[in-house]
């Protein structure tokens, strides 16, 4: 197993001046190169907020990166103790093609099939490629004991395939690190977009709340990607990043806050200076 360092932390700048310079445009706002936008009227701060709605696909770089991540920590949360890898025979299809689409089906089957008989099996399957272009499946597991000659026979019985790999996650595992070296180096798989799958009692649910909530009306869909949209439509004016994808637009003439003053002092300051 390979270490993967985390990354440096990145000063996020919290501000931008829209001018002619795409290319810092586009830097700024960090969006995937497929972004459309939305534009709305931000009635918690008086002004125009931009959301940057994300492709999410894993063909697009920026877009797999950050589910990447997501999943990294799903997973971390999700504390599987099983790995399982499940191959195909080649010399049963015609194409790579015709057996990721017999097979993938038979994976949840599987499952259900252990369920039935040892209890709680939850799972997030990542779908890879061999060198010469079949497809295989990891899954990182939680569940009780399963005998690897059950899950073995059920396998073949499914699908054919004799390889079958299962083994205890040991404490000094990291599941994180294992499912970025995975996923980070994924070859792009020209069926399907969807190269992970997860079982829906894998990762306890995270309760997610906004750092700055925003009750919005007026919303404008544009088609157009936000760098060229803020550019064409709000040349001069500053852009507040809230979030990842969300902006606010400020009015024309409005200052963004000096860098002593924090966001959430800001934002207090400016939501009671253009309060009705």
């Amino acid at each position: 197993m390979h270490y993967i360092p985390e990354p440096p932390p990145v000063k996020v700048q919290k501000d931008y001046l829209i001018g002619g310079d795409m290319n810092s445009t586009f830097r700024y706002l960090d969006a995937c190169p497929r972004s459309q936008s939305l534009v709305a009227y931000s009635i918690t701060h008086s002004c125009l907020v931009l959301y940057a709605l994300s492709c999410r696909t894993w063909s697009c770089r920026t877009c797999a990166e950050k589910k990447i991540k997501k999943l990294a920590c799903d997973v971390q949360r999700a504390q599987p103790n099983r790995l399982l890898t499940l191959t195909v025979d080649p010399s049963l299809y015609l194409s790579p093609r015709q057996a990721w689409e017999e097979t993938r089906k038979q994976v949840p089957i599987l499952i259900r099939r252990l369920r039935k008989r040892f209890g709680e099996v939850e799972y997030l399957r990542v779908t890879e490629v061999t060198r010469h272009g079949w497809p295989h499946y990891h899954l990182l597991v939680r569940s009780g004991y399963l005998p690897h000659s059950v899950v073995k026979a059920y396998w073949s019985e499914q699908t054919g395939a004799r390889i079958v790999d299962l083994r205890q996650v040991t404490k000094s595992f990291s599941a994180y690190k294992y499912l970025v070296k995975y996923l980070s180096k994924l070859h792009k798989l020209e069926w399907t977009e969807r190269h992970v799958s997860v079982s829906r009692g894998f990762a306890p649910k995270e309760e997610f709340t906004p750092d700055h909530p925003i009750q919005s009306a007026e919303p404008e869909f544009c088609p157009r990607h936000p760098a060229y949209l803020v550019d064409e439509r709000y040349r001069g004016q500053h852009l507040l990043r809230l979030s990842a994808n969300v902006h606010l637009i400020l009015p024309p003439g409005e200052k963004p806050p000096p860098e002593r003053l924090t966001l959430d002092a800001y934002l207090d300051h400016r939501d009671e200076n253009f309060s009705d």
